[in-house]
């Protein structure tokens, strides 16, 4: 009998089951441990996986995981979820003599994960310099077959290493997307991926940085300078820090080349500093500039608002 199992392991996890040309494909409701086991034996890739070990993956080495009786009564569970009439007892899940647990090698076990891992792993083995065509279709497509964490409902140790192992090789592949459009001069494609990157962690400075050189070569000096109040806001919140060095050096000079009138622009007014403001009167009001370019006007503002920022950080020591 033609057996198919598919398994949606990024977001929400779903199981599914296909048992023939003439039976429907069937849902299942997995969840827990439960799901655990088969999550874990789907990944085995068909190898007889210790009892041992599993109990203590799924239990976390507690005072249960001792018992072979909690794993017995689990491997009997799953066994009656998935092995329905018309399938036999042992049909999709087989035990070897050494007492080895495995899916059975005639089922056809397919994964969301273990497409990801086969389109991105080979691109993210080579240097970025060296990606060919296919590499790059390969990571634009694996890119989107991440819809959110792996096993998101899952706390378990082996759970969590497996989700930080593929959130890394999804923001190695996001950085690289990024990189390889921002060589092209595809500065829109680049600050997609970067944001993209910063939705997995709003803490990366680097790629905060990098967003703000994009909207600068991109034409949007003034979301360049916007991208630096969402990093420092970032890091405030979540550590109580200020941005790196690096980070305000290059705000400073995007902003200076902000505010440098054109050749070809009319005289304009001085912007008060906003340093010689005592503190009640900040932030800067919008209105208080005369505007000869909108553009112009708009990286004022934003310099302004930031400067009002760190100077009252200043006084009051924070």
């Amino acid at each position: 009998m033609d057996v198919q199992l598919r398994l949606e392991l990024f977001g929400a996890y779903s199981v599914s089951l296909h048992t023939g040309h003439w039976a429907p494909q069937r849902s299942l409701a997995l969840s827990g441990r439960l799901g655990g086991l088969l999550a874990l034996l789907a990944l085995g890739r068909g190898q007889a996986l210790n009892r041992g070990e599993l109990c203590r993956e799924l239990w976390g080495g507690g005072p249960e995981s001792a018992s072979p009786a909690c794993f017995n009564t689990l491997l009997w569970r799953l066994r009656r979820a998935l092995e329905q009439p018309p399938l036999a007892s042992g049909a999709i899940i087989e035990t070897d003599r050494q007492g080895g647990v495995r899916i059975a090698r005639h089922v056809q076990v397919q994964s969301d994960l273990e497409r990801y891992l086969a389109l991105v792993e080979k691109p993210l083995a080579k240097p970025v310099e060296h990606l060919e065509t296919g590499d790059v279709y390969a990571l634009r497509e694996a890119v989107q077959l991440y819809r959110g964490d792996v096993l998101a409902g899952y706390q378990d140790d082996w759970a969590l290493r497996l989700r930080e192992r593929h959130r890394r090789m999804q923001l190695g592949a996001l950085a690289r997307l990024m990189h390889l459009s921002s060589l092209q001069g595809q500065w829109q494609d680049a600050i997609q991926h970067g944001e993209a990157m910063l939705d997995m962690d709003a803490l990366r400075e680097d790629i905060h940085r990098e967003l703000m050189r994009c909207h600068l070569a991109a034409g949007q000096r003034a979301l360049a300078l916007t991208q630096f109040e969402r990093c420092r806001a970032a890091l405030r919140r979540e550590l109580a820090i200020a941005p790196m060095a690096e980070t305000l050096a290059l705000y400073q000079e995007i902003a200076r080349e902000a505010t440098r009138p054109a050749a070809t622009a009319p005289d304009a007014p001085l912007l008060t500093p906003v340093t010689a403001l005592p503190p009640g009167e900040r932030p800067v009001n919008l209105q208080a500039l005369m505007p000869w370019n909108e553009a112009l006007l708009q990286a004022r503002w934003h310099l302004a608002q930031a400067d009002a920022h760190l100077q009252t950080q200043l006084d009051f020591g924070h």
